[in-house]
């Protein structure tokens, strides 16, 4: 592993060689089939990030300079949110498996049996952990190895080919916007045809400058200025990103359409829906389409399946969990009002689950978590930029952690609002794992999800979220988890009197 893994630093690469990609893609080969052998446990990340750091980027940019949009693709969503990738495999899908037949339905038993012993270890904390999981990963490996010699399954927990990848832009186009130290480019992943190439004039350093730039203009948001300033830097990063990839949209895409982001590297931490040239004559994006973002192209195909029509959507169940007072954390005042109003706004929609103060504690949100299909948090969020797991809501009796959320399997989950600061801020040294509480609440199960870019102010959350769920009634006047996109696009027009920082700072991930 090791020598491929300095074969790639210097080699192809250094030298244009036409190995490239053979080198790029015999080396996700094989870390794919290490990570197998590797349980997924937290401390593992830093075996991740040793072993891959730029590589899906570099392996992406690689490809579209050879000509091979469709392998790009391929190749990035095998080498990104690994950790994603490995905790999937404890929650495969078996329909396939079982109806191949008899001995199908016995190794879908011996699945189930193993990876639920695995999830038991892994709640299991113990000086023997370690090689008690790794002892069960390895007897998980030979089931699977046995499940694809069975007639048509031979690519059972594989990485995903282009056909497959494809349906992710079934609902509208998916643009990937990578940035590697050899090139920025966009793929826009179309429904019925190959992907199109934009080559981007930006460098990495640049993208890495305009990150840092935000980053400043969002901590100085209650500066007198910080409007101009970031109607400035929306400019700029239309004219240097957004650009060429609208002008191509707008070939091929009708007015308002959905599209879906999925930015890679320093891309990550950058509003591409919130992007406008700000010049006389000319719309925003947001005026030319509905935006959302996806972590990988998995995901979103993930966040489509079993989906219930939407009739589905009467009687649903909604919790609202506030936690105004959390120690160490200053009082956010308004977090009472914002539940009320939403009380307000889905009455006779729904049934609706109020939890505050003391009853809003770790145990009791897990429950509610399981029983309701919408839920909407109004608390602080703590993002931990070096160690992601520790990443938390903050409730009463402590933190609501990434590490804690993923262990929830939620069957009928729909909807997540996150009302708390940063919860799509991930791992400073690995933005391609994706993992940041957004994402975490997409893996147990939410097909879409409400998150925030950075602070988010008390005083303006009641207002946005009163009128984000007004728009969240379809034509039939019933709630409607698929609408939340162009619920937020929606609402953000109609709330111009709302500061512009706290307008553009909301995204939606998922379905």
């Amino acid at each position: 592993m090791l020598s491929w893994h300095i074969y790639l630093q210097w080699c192809p690469e250094d030298f244009n060689h036409s190995t490239t990609l053979l080198a790029y893609e015999a080396y996700l080969r094989f870390l794919t089939h290490h990570l197998a052998t590797l349980p997924p446990l937290p401390q593992h990340r830093t075996v991740l990030k040793g072993l891959t750091s730029s590589l899906a980027v570099d392996a992406f940019s690689a490809c579209l300079r050879n000509h091979s949009p469709t392998k790009a693709l391929e190749l990035l969503e095998q080498g990104r949110g690994l950790f994603w990738s490995q905790l999937t495999r404890l929650r495969s899908p078996l329909d396939d498996v079982i109806a191949s037949g008899s001995t199908g339905k016995m190794l879908a038993d011996e699945f189930t049996q193993r990876t639920f012993a695995i999830r038991t270890a892994l709640d299991s904390p113990g000086p023997d952990q370690h090689d008690r999981v790794c002892r069960l990963n390895v007897d998980l490996q030979g089931v699977v190895t046995r499940i694809r010699e069975l007639p048509g399954l031979s690519h059972f927990l594989l990485p995903s080919p282009f056909s497959d990848l494809q349906q992710a832009a079934c609902e509208g186009p998916v643009i990937i916007v990578n940035a590697s130290k050899y090139g920025c480019d966009a793929l826009v992943v179309l429904a019925d045809r190959n992907p199109h190439h934009i080559p981007l004039s930006i460098t990495k350093e640049g993208v890495r400058e305009l990150s840092l730039k935000l980053g400043k203009l969002t901590v100085d948001a209650k500066s007198m200025d910080v409007t101009r300033k970031l109607a400035i830097f929306m400019r700029e990063l239309w004219d240097e990103v957004l650009s060429p990839i609208v002008n191509f949209l707008q070939m091929v895409l009708p007015f308002q359409s959905r599209i879906w982001w999925c930015p890679t590297a320093e891309f990550s931490s950058l509003p591409l829906h919130a992007a406008a040239s700000y010049r006389k004559g000319q719309q925003s994006l947001a005026d030319l389409y509905i935006s959302s973002y996806t972590p990988t192209l998995t995901a979103l195909i993930r966040a489509r399946r079993h989906d219930l029509p939407h009739s589905a959507s009467k009687g649903k169940h909604i919790v609202g969990i506030g936690q105004a007072t959390a120690k160490g954390e200053n009082e956010l005042v308004c977090v009472g009002a914002e539940l009320a109003t939403i009380e307000q706004r889905v009455d006779g929609l729904a049934t609706f689950t109020r939890i505050e103060g003391q009853e809003s504690c770790i145990a009791q949100v897990t429950e509610q978590l399981r029983t309701n299909e919408w839920v909407h948090f109004a608390c602080h969020g703590i993002p931990n930029r070096k160690q992601p797991f520790e990443s938390a809501f903050a409730l009463h009796d402590g933190h609501f952690t990434i590490e804690r959320i993923i262990r929830c399997e939620l069957e009928n989950a729909q909807f997540a609002y996150l009302s708390a600061c940063h919860t799509t801020v991930g791992d400073e040294d690995s933005p391609d794992e994706v993992m940041h509480l957004a994402s975490a609440m997409q893996f147990a199960g939410f097909r879409s999800v409400i998150g925030t870019m950075w602070a988010v102010d008390d005083a303006q959350a009641n207002k946005i979220a009163s009128t984000f769920y007004d728009n969240m009634k379809d034509e039939s006047g019933c709630l409607d988890h698929t609408r939340a996109a162009l619920a937020l696009n929606e609402t953000m027009k109609k709330l111009a009197n709302i500061p512009f920082d706290q307008r553009i700072l909301y995204i939606h991930l998922g379905a």
